[in-house]
């Protein structure tokens, strides 16, 4: 008997606009997601991944698809029924100022959320607050604090407190890290490491910065213009891309790991042309084809599905996925 993912995404699309000018912010993204997994969305900003992430957790509106979340269709709940999805699901924002109300202390935000799910009784809640604090790092007598009166680190680490609060099974990271310094950005990660290891949660974690999604996820999906170029386990994608547009990300970042530092790279690999295209326009063929050093007749007609490319274990939309993959497995043996 098959186990049920705990996230399944088929062909989810969210639109805005009219249709003379149609915004297709994710067009037609299909992928699951396992239970204590962590599957990292990555590409350049206007790729779609934050919005991928806001929608399946109903806070975007969805032209079409389905969201199945252990095994039940999310797409449609509305009420009591999706706030009790909501109670199983949080998010974590990348400006940890922003989503804090800088009028409330800590402990009354995170207490809020306790307030709003009717978890535990309402005596015990502050206790529970100071729990919450201690298990991301902080002291419990931080709880009468204003937001002000924190770094970046600390309010990252209460977005996440807050977010624990009622215990969910998987959490949207959108971005975490990218407004922190570098130094700190591994402290956030550690814990999000150790809490995964410790609650058995499961993360979809938006970045843009390949190297943080290489250290926490142990899955990669690549987009780029609402739609998947690539996606597999992280180990592999990062050795051997099967995407030119995945090359050029690992090109653009040469320290992502050590080995791309010494590796001859394939000459193609970082030429590619212009910035990302407006998303308000429809591209024929292949969405990369304009930027792609390798682009083709067939790449301006013919848009490529999103198929079985080497050992089975990666998926690519490239209409020569395989010479990629084989160019790039060569490679890796000089």
């Amino acid at each position: 008997m098959s186990v049920v993912p705990l996230l399944e995404v088929d062909a989810l699309k969210v639109y805005y606009g009219a249709s003379f000018r149609q915004v297709r912010a994710v067009d037609g993204v299909s992928f699951r997601l396992a239970k204590g997994q962590c599957m990292g969305l990555v590409g350049e900003s206007g790729c779609g991944k934050s919005t991928l992430g806001r929608a399946i957790l109903r806070l975007e509106p969805i032209h079409a698809g389905s969201i199945r979340f252990n095994g039940a269709d999310i797409v449609s709940f509305k009420g009591v029924d999706l706030k009790a999805f909501r109670r199983k699901a949080q998010m974590v924002f990348q400006d940890p100022y922003g989503s804090l109300n800088p009028r409330m202390s800590i402990g009354r935000a995170i207490e809020e959320v306790l307030d709003v799910h009717k978890i535990g009784p309402r005596e015990t809640r502050r206790t529970r607050v100071s729990e919450l604090l201690e298990a991301v790092g902080l002291e419990a007598g931080y709880a009468g604090r204003y937001p002000h009166e924190f770094s970046g680190g600390q309010r990252q680490r209460i977005g996440i407190a807050r977010a624990l609060a009622v215990e969910p099974e998987l959490i949207v990271a959108d971005e975490p890290v990218s407004a922190l310094d570098v130094s700190v950005q591994v402290q956030i990660l550690n814990l999000l490491k150790d809490l995964q290891q410790k609650m058995n949660l499961t993360y979809l974690f938006v970045a843009h910065d390949l190297a943080v999604v290489r250290y926490i996820c142990s899955d990669v999906v690549v987009m780029y213009l609402g739609r998947i170029m690539e996606a597999g386990p992280s180990d592999e994608l990062y050795r051997q891309p099967a995407h030119p547009y995945t090359v050029a990300l690992l090109s653009a970042v040469p320290d992502v790991n050590r080995a791309l530092k010494a590796r001859k790279q394939p000459q193609d690999s970082s030429q590619v042309r212009g910035d990302v295209p407006s998303i308000s326009g429809s591209i024929p063929g292949c969405p990369f084809h304009p930027r792609c050093p390798r682009a083709e007749a067939r790449c301006r007609q013919e848009i490529p599905a999103l198929r079985i490319v080497g050992d089975g274990s990666r998926l690519s939309a490239c209409h020569f996925a395989e010479e990629v993959w084989e160019k790039w497995a060569v490679n890796s043996d000089q």
